[in-house]
């Protein structure tokens, strides 16, 4: 301990001997380590912190997959019932899913989020009420008990955080329901508090209000908490038994088909996003990698100049272990104050990384810098002081000490070994700067296709208005219809509106809802699922979506008239290749719907093909009376307007209301900001990428400036002994920069092959772009280039000035 403490104290005299050395590595360092612990600040939040339960671990989430797909479906509540009494290698099964309830609040009233669950759920979370009782089994039997337990937020808002509310009685989609309960602040099952866009519930109700109609579809997401010293092997083991008893309840052949399966409940949180946050600490990983090359070369230089300090330390009885030692612990006292340096700038720069962050960022709330960041930077800080000290702590400590003693004090001894190991410091940096500008260039080139995609329709000039129609009031498809046709009658009366619509079932670029249809005649005499939104008949005048065949919707489309449909040119080519699908019936549901038209393909995700969609008229949409509670997806209002249509928001919303003041709105949004929000992920990804490249960039760039006037002022005499038999200023130029290009190229080669396997890992977040896309690679290694040149012509313009008088006098 008492060497350790000599040598930190000797090593802060040596680096504060020279302040603008340790200053430039210092901030050098500062900015890798901070981007670093900020990159991993947001992923250990996002994706690493356990859930605010207890044992965490044992949470499951238990799904269904139909022919090995890789997406998974929920289950119904027959299904349910049979995990439940089964039990297996689970303490607790629970089933939840999302539904829409209507809040009366004064004389308008308010949307919220709301997750029936069955009895148990909260104690599978091992969560209690912080107010009044948890749900009873007897609450959920038969059709379910109307009770209902508030969240924390919903109850403050509300109810100003009385607790003499519980007990009494709200209404809900116009329905009584009794308080029973009040959930803690911070509760949230999906992990999703703080975030912009909540997506935590406002309340909860008994699973058996929406079982027999949401549980009908496999809507029923199940959660479940494993028995202590289970598993994962005998949890498989244990699902094999469960889905052959699942699989009698379906029909032979489609049965054989079906797999009961579990994740992590923790993995479902943050699934979309945690391929892209990997590859963003991947990345800054690297950036991390050159600037530790950078300091490495700044150190293998400085060696050189204390060159004869050290040879006369070893002359007097130091050990090369020891002076090993003594350099290691100087770069570990410049990556240690790095590491504070960059917990500061990684405390401002989350800010501005959530800020980028798209707004429905998991658990965003979590993202925070905490003791396991500040582990993080110690540990990362410390690893990088032994990755840029090692290489030239070996190298000045095996220097051969006559040699360094036959030097002048001022001159760096230029071993060859000292030389190879810079050079291929920065090949390595040139490297791994192209890896990084080749990611940065395919994730640019995706977002300009995606930018250029079109989605089907005109985003120009459009406002989106979302509103809730549930409870009584609206049960039927006459309440509904006559809802519908006053309110886009006031809207069309508006100045400055071309054209007013309602959809059903979600916007274009936005999940949306889904049936079955056969086709009488094919050869499969199954449904095939299709996306399918319920529409007024101004939609696709006010989304700007072309006719290509056939009518729109009239307003004789009525529940009096046949049933009828429109659909997307992705159905004619799937059901239709080779024939007119005009006037040909087809089922939808139960069905029979005449095909009236085709119109144009409008995209669900910009980076997908557009999917076979049906529009039928939401006069003739069919409602079914017991799904009254489920009013999880909003109805929208789209309007196309001849002025700026944000202009309008207030008077859509008033509209609305003067129909009926108790229908809920949403946000307001144009067609432009669903546009946005739909590539905001991408969005991040591009920034970030080409944050992380540029300065690799830059610092590959200083890397190789440092390197090659290093190399310059060791050969100065030599420099000065070509000039004075005739070089010319081109040939020294020439040299000089030959040497750089020689560092470049073999980098670069280097780093195409590295582009290739990072190209691999890239592959399912690109968009009409390939991972080998020649033109990117050139163009990147082209960039890389040209930049490393210029850094290269500055030392070489000073080589060609050199005086050969002054350099034949340089030692």
């Amino acid at each position: 301990m008492k060497t350790l403490w000599q040598d930190i104290r000797y090593g802060l005299r040596v680096l504060a001997k020279a302040p603008a050395f340790t200053a430039i590595a210092v901030l050098t360092l500062a900015l890798g380590i901070g981007a670093n612990t900020a990159i991993f600040t947001v992923v250990y939040g996002v994706l690493l912190r356990p859930l605010p339960f207890p044992q965490p671990d044992r949470l499951v989430q238990l799904a269904q997959t139909y022919k090995g797909q890789t997406d998974e479906a929920g289950l119904d509540a027959r299904q349910l019932k049979q995990l439940q009494q089964y039990g297996g290698p689970f303490e607790h099964i629970a089933g939840y899913t999302g539904v829409g309830y209507n809040l009366a609040a004064g004389t308008g009233a308010e949307h919220l989020r709301g997750m029936p669950v069955s009895a148990g759920y909260f104690s599978i979370l091992e969560v209690q009420p912080l107010y009044g009782r948890d749900f009873l089994p007897e609450d959920d039997l038969g059709d379910g008990q109307r009770v209902a337990i508030l969240s924390h937020s919903l109850w403050t808002r509300r109810f100003a955080a009385d607790p003499s509310h519980i007990g009494q009685t709200v209404l809900l989609n116009g329905e009584p329901f009794t308080i029973i309960g009040v959930m803690p602040r911070d509760f949230d099952p999906y992990g999703l508090a703080g975030a912009i866009d909540p997506g935590a519930p406002d309340i909860w109700t008994p699973l058996a209000l929406v079982a027999k109609t949401a549980g009908s579809g496999g809507n029923i997401s199940v959660l479940a908490r494993l028995k202590p010293g289970v598993t994962r092997a005998q949890v498989d083991a244990q699902m094999g038994i469960v889905t052959e008893d699942l699989r009698r309840g379906y029909a032979r052949g489609f049965a054989g088909q079906i797999t009961l399966s579990f994740v992590p409940y923790q993995r479902m949180i943050g699934a979309e996003v945690r391929p892209y946050l990997f590859v963003l600490l991947g990345a800054i990983g690297f950036v991390l990698l050159i600037a530790c090359a950078n300091i490495a070369n700044l150190l293998l230089a400085r060696a050189g100049l204390r060159g004869r300090e050290i040879a006369v330390r070893i002359a007097l009885g130091a050990s090369r272990s020891r002076l090993f030692q003594q350099l290691l612990t100087e770069s570990t006292l410049i990556s240690l104050a790095g590491g504070v340096l960059g917990l500061l700038l990684a405390y401002f720069g989350l800010r501005s990384l959530l800020a980028l962050a798209p707004l429905d960022l998991p658990r965003s709330s979590d993202v925070h810098l905490d003791r396991w960041a500040f582990a993080f930077t110690f540990v990362i800080s410390l690893l990088t002081g032994l990755i840029f000290g090692l290489a030239p702590a070996l190298d000045a400590s095996k220097r051969s000490v006559n040699e360094s003693l036959k030097e002048g004090a001022g001159r760096s001894s230029g071993a060859r070994g000292s030389a190879r190991l810079r050079k291929l410091l920065i090949v390595g940096e040139f490297a791994v700067s192209l890896v990084l500008l080749t990611g940065a260039g395919l994730m640019i080139a995706t977002f300009s296709k995606l930018l250029h995609t079109s989605p089907g329709f005109n985003p120009h000039p459009i406002l989106s208005t979302p509103f809730w129609l549930v409870g009584s009031k609206y049960d039927s498809a006459p309440q509904i219809d006559a809802f519908n046709q006053t309110v886009v009658h006031r809207l069309e009366s508006l100045p400055g509106v071309e054209a007013a619509a309602v959809v059903a079932a979600g916007l274009p670029l936005e999940r949306g809802g889904n049936n079955g249809v056969r086709i009488p005649g094919a050869d499969s005499a199954g449904f095939d699922s299709v996306d399918y939104r319920e529409i007024t008949p101004g939609f696709f005048s006010a989304m700007g979506i072309p006719l290509k065949d056939g009518r729109f919707f009239l307003a004789t489309d009525s529940p009096a008239s046949n049933k009828v449909v429109i659909v997307n040119e992705a159905f004619v080519r799937a059901h239709f290749p080779a024939r007119n699908p005009v006037a040909e019936h087809i089922f939808l549901g139960n069905d029979s719907c005449e095909i009236v038209g085709v119109v144009g393909d409008v995209k669900s995700y910009l980076d997908q093909p557009a999917p076979p969609t049906t529009f039928i008229p939401a006069a003739q949409a069919s409602y079914d009376t017991s799904r009254l509670f489920e009013g999880w997806f909003p109805r929208t209002i789209v309007i196309r307007a001849s002025v700026d249509p944000r202009s309008l928001s207030q008077a859509v919303r008033e509209a609305l209301a003067s129909v009926d003041p108790m229908v809920p709105t949403g946000q307001t949004r144009s067609m432009e900001q669903v546009l946005s929000r739909s590539l905001a992920l991408r969005t991040f990804m591009m920034t970030l990428l080409g944050l992380f490249a540029g300065l690799a960039l830059l610092l590959a760039s200083v890397g190789i400036y440092g390197v090659i006037s290093y190399a310059v002022s060791q050969r100065t005499h030599e420099i000065g002994i070509r000039v004075a038999i005739g070089a010319s200023a081109s040939h020294v130029l020439r040299l000089v920069l030959a040497e750089g290009l020689q560092l470049i190229l073999t980098g670069a080669a280097l780093g195409l092959a590295g582009s290739l396997l990072l190209a691999k890992l890239l592959a399912t977040m690109l968009f009409e772009v390939s991972p080998t896309d020649p033109a990117i690679l050139a163009t990147v290694t082209a960039t890389l280039v040209t930049v490393a040149l210029a850094a290269c012509y500055i030392p070489a313009r000073r080589a060609m000035r050199v005086d050969p008088i002054i350099a034949l006098r340089h030692e």
